[in-house]
């Protein structure tokens, strides 16, 4: 019986495919890995195409599936399908083969006959398929001067996965632009490499950061004719899936967009199956799939865990553990069964409340803490300080450290407050914050840090079983110091006990800790980045990365993160569209226009995400003009999944860990985004509120796989002035 192969290719192109055509594509797949020769398949090799190794099957009157045939063996790979015509132009110019220097099975594009040149300038132009050049002679083994990979050799190139056929193309690149208007053409493997070096990384660099093998001498000699060892490769397995039985071929169909569930990078493969010391630490852009490394950990974590113990996935928010939830529910098994989810704040909670503790929080009474502000700050007659500066310090210095009493707060570390205090001014300003804990104590009240480190407190005093076995966290960048010092007392220290995933580029809520003063330590091994952004395409990646630009970022420790140093993205798509309106009646007509527009162009309601800063503006302004031109709307509040068709709606904050096909950002003007606030402590404090607004926009930003529209009216943005 013949193996059958799925690439990443087929199954998106699957999913673009109507239902009723799915079930035909469906039932062909099952004939064929029954008999590969059964006449109704019409499975025929087809002529005019560069590779000799194309098949097609028929999948009813109009559609084609693209089947890869092996040389020798009975893997065949499912490479794509389509209507007749369209699925033949799409394999035309492509090549199938397994990589003679890397063994791995790749598939680009050529165009026969085209001579070698420089890839010119409009190769990085959005919509404009350039074809790369084929290979008629390799020049120097030097790249020279003026050239994007000046100083490497033909052999580096070659041992990245660059094909033979495309070699010239690759060292004629002369800007980053062009290598993005080149990726479209060239094997994953490839362009991961090349966007490293392009970077600046040395080939040993490259290496290490991609998780590839060394070259060793000799060099190995791999069969281009083996399509089942290239198949066992993981360099072939972030693309490739070979289907084992009709079981797994109907899961994978049920859902084909979720590629996530089926096809890792090697780098992030390792991450999920490594055998860590102690805690691990991932960073990674937007979209380099940081949570679905956090997924997979928790299950392959969740097969092996002792009985009696379970494994904790976490996150800062409850929105989040509730769409982690859903996520985990459709990767997993019967090892579901082994895996707790729950936001931290929630967990902590619980254990107060099992002990009898009743809990109340300033979040949740927002009146009434502002009521303890107010007879705090009475204390301070000679206004020394605004309220705001008595907040933050109480939340970045006091509750960040655990701080109790008057000596301690007079030796804290004071990192990053913009102003300077002397042991004076210190006394003064502790009788505010010591007169606002004793007004939360008199009225039941418990700020979010008193309840998680109150739940610390029980832990180290023996009166919380330990019942993890370990624990995953998802977006650590947003977790305070007194957050990771719990993490750190709910799980005993032990190999594979923590493994922790955030990216400080995407840090919205205000704080800023350090792994190692909380007693994490990832140094070393222990500490992986991921550069491949699966989600948007390049073109929405650039226009982000430049609303950070300047930005220095921490690596959730002591040091800087370079994170977005050879960060890229898999497609290069149209850029952005950012229009700017001189009222708020022209920008909703352009927002109606645009929903309308998508839709008609067939994309869903339930495609399209409009998100703007505040739920005032979410649910008075954007629904209600939404609504009155009859459009189904959805605003999301809790579980996204959950939800009916409709257009969605929700705020930045919000969408933070989820994805849409289209995303417009909807009242990006001066007051709004960065969002005005009545005072600031300080300089300092200024300039974070407005690093945290930048990142806000960063993240909603990146939500976006395909499309991103941007719009304000009245007063712009100083966010998008220049």
């Amino acid at each position: 019986m013949p193996q059958v192969a799925l690439s990443s290719d087929f199954l998106k192109a699957f999913a673009n495919i109507p239902p009723k055509k799915q079930k035909t594509v469906r039932e062909a797949l099952e004939k064929f890995k029954r008999d590969t020769d059964s006449i109704a398949l019409n499975y025929e090799k087809i002529h005019g195409v560069e590779d000799d190794k194309v098949r097609t099957v028929r999948c009813g009157i109009d559609y084609r599936a693209i089947v890869i045939a092996p040389p020798k063996g009975d893997v065949y790979l499912f490479a794509w399908v389509d209507h007749h015509d369209e699925a033949m132009a799409w394999a035309r110019r492509k090549r199938f083969e397994v990589n003679q220097h890397t063994g791995t099975f790749q598939v680009y594009e050529v165009q026969s006959g085209s001579t070698p040149a420089p890839a010119p300038p409009e190769t990085s132009k959005p919509g404009k398929k350039t074809a790369p050049t084929v290979l008629t002679s390799i020049e120097s083994e030097l790249i020279p001067p003026g050239r994007l990979f000046s100083g490497h050799d033909n052999t580096t190139l070659l041992l990245f996965g660059v094909p033979e056929p495309l070699l010239v193309a690759v060292r004629a690149l002369r800007e980053e632009a062009d290598l993005d208007g080149l990726a479209r053409y060239l094997p994953q493997e490839a362009a991961d490499a090349l966007y490293l070096l392009s970077a600046g990384y040395s080939p040993e660099d490259t290496i290490e950061e991609l998780d590839r093998a060394k070259p060793v001498e000799p060099k190995p000699e791999f069969d281009p004719n083996d399509f089942e060892a290239a198949m066992a490769r993981p360099g072939t397995q972030q693309t490739f899936k070979v289907v084992g039985d009709d079981h797994e071929l109907a899961e994978i169909l049920n859902a084909p967009l979720a590629l996530w569930r089926i096809f890792l990078h090697p780098s992030q493969s390792k991450l999920v199956k490594m055998n860590s010391n102690g805690p691990a630490r991932v960073l990674g852009g937007a979209g380099t799939g940081k949570t679905v490394v956090a997924l997979h950990r928790a299950r392959y974590l969740a097969k092996s865990c002792p009985v009696g113990k379970k494994i904790l996935f976490t996150t800062y928010t409850t929105n989040l553990a509730a769409d982690i939830q859903a996520l985990l529910t459709s990767l997993c098994g019967q090892e579901l069964e082994q895996i707790e989810v729950t936001n931290l704040h929630a967990w902590a909670r619980g254990v107060l409340q099992a002990r009898g503790i009743k809990v109340r929080t300033t979040q949740d009474l927002p009146e009434k803490t502002q009521e303890g502000w107010n007879d705090a700050c009475a204390a301070d007659a000679d206004n020394h300080f605004v309220q705001s500066f008595y907040e933050a310090e109480w939340t970045e210095v006091v509750q960040a450290q655990g701080i109790l009493d008057k000596a301690s707060y007079l030796r804290a570390r004071r990192a990053g407050r913009g102003t300077r205090l002397s042991r004076e001014q210190r006394g003064q300003v502790w009788e505010v914050l010591e007169g606002y804990r004793r007004f939360l104590q008199k009225n039941g009240l418990m700020d979010p840090a008193d309840v998680i480190r109150e739940a610390r407190l029980l832990i180290e005093a023996g009166k919380v079983p330990q019942r993890y076995a370990a624990i995953v966290a998802d977006e650590v960048q947003d977790f305070a110091e007194s957050d990771l010092c719990l993490l750190r007392k709910m799980v005993p220290e032990s190999p594979n006990d923590l493994f922790l995933v955030g990216d400080a580029h995407q840090r919205i809520y205000g704080h800023k800790a350090s792994l190692s003063r909380c007693g994490i330590n990832v140094k070393g091994l222990r500490s992986r980045r991921l550069r491949l952004n699966y989600r948007t395409t390049q073109s929405i990646r650039n226009w982000g990365v430049s609303i950070l630009r300047g930005m220095s970022v921490d690596d959730l420790d002591e040091g800087t993160d370079d994170a977005l140093k050879g960060y890229h993205s898999l497609r290069l798509g149209t850029p952005p569209e950012v229009v700017h309106h001189a009222t708020d009646k022209a920008e909703d007509a352009f927002i109606v226009a645009r929903v309308r527009s998508w839709i008609e162009k067939g994309r869903t309601p339930s495609d399209i995400c409009i998100t703007a800063r505040t739920n005032r503006l979410v649910e008075k302004n954007y629904a209600p003009i939404l609504l009155d031109a009859g459009f189904a709307v959805q605003i999301i509040k809790t579980d996204e999944s959950k939800l009916g068709d409709g257009v969605r709606l929700a705020t930045m904050h919000r969408i933070k860990g989820l994805e849409f096909p289209c995303v417009l950002i909807a009242g990006v003007g001066a007051g709004s985004m960065p969002l005005e606030l009545k005072s600031y402590a300080d300089e300092t404090a200024r300039q974070d509120h407005l690093d945290t607004e930048k990142r806000l926009l960063f993240v909603a930003a990146t939500r976006a796989r395909d499309e991103l529209v941007v719009t304000g009216f009245g007063a712009k943005s100083e966010f998008l002035k220049g």
